[in-house]
């Protein structure tokens, strides 16, 4: 991608401001959970959230929430969907536009929030993002765990895809420890945003380890098959 955005590291990036998280634009997505330290590719084609780009590309900050659509409001016909009101929020680290008007962007995960709708006076929507900290601690051998099953999983998928890397620096917090390894191996939304609310890192640990141990059980039933 080329823009005078330079892609950069989570660590390097700034945290959001409080003028920023005051009014951010707000992405729904449909079981898409967007973890702090993960990076989301998107690309962008509906109108309004070509004017969110835009918006944010011309205007500031180059930031937004990423939420997850409540699917069972799909379908109304008088409000719009709802989404999740605690989300992930992240700067654009890269941008291009492209000549059929439509965009590609990168998103760098910064933190967890709460989001509060407000009246936007766009054609997309915008909120106050409060962030959330992380809560608590957790006993290292919980973390040992966590790691071991995120290695067992990392191995098998290796077997097929040889290339693959978890990416995840043992040394870190747990709680970062944790996004990571629920960014790269939970696949269902649901336990996806399960992780994402936990801010107390004793209830996060073991929510994403008991998603890898059922993946772990899938996996060993594959190579019984």
């Amino acid at each position: 991608m080329q823009d005078d955005v330079q892609e950069e590291e989570a660590k390097q990036l700034a945290p959001l401001t409080e003028d920023e998280l005051a009014d951010l634009p707000v992405f729904p997505l449909p079981r898409v959970v967007f973890f702090p330290g993960s990076l989301l590719p998107l690309h962008i084609f509906e109108m309004r959230y070509r004017q969110m780009i835009e918006d944010c590309v011309t205007k500031g900050p180059r930031a937004m929430v990423v939420a997850m659509l409540d699917e069972e409001t799909l379908h109304h016909q008088d409000t719009p969907p709802s989404f999740h009101s605690l989300a992930g929020a992240g700067r654009i680290i890269a941008h291009e536009a492209r000549p059929d008007g439509t965009h590609d962007i990168v998103l760098q995960g910064l933190h967890r929030v709460h989001v509060t709708e407000h009246d936007s006076g766009r054609l997309y929507r915008r909120a106050q993002a409060k962030v959330l900290a992380n809560l608590g601690t957790c006993k290292p051998s919980d973390v040992s765990v966590l790691l071991a099953c995120a290695n067992h999983i990392s191995h098998a998928v290796r077997k097929r895809h040889p290339g693959f890397e978890l990416g995840v620096d043992a040394t870190s917090p747990p709680s970062l420890i944790a996004d990571a390894i629920a960014d790269r191996l939970v696949a269902d939304p649901g336990a996806r945003q399960a992780i994402l609310e936990a801010t107390d890192v004793a209830e996060r640990i073991p929510l994403t380890t008991n998603s890898l141990s059922e993946l772990m059980s899938m996996l060993a039933g594959d190579d019984l098959s």
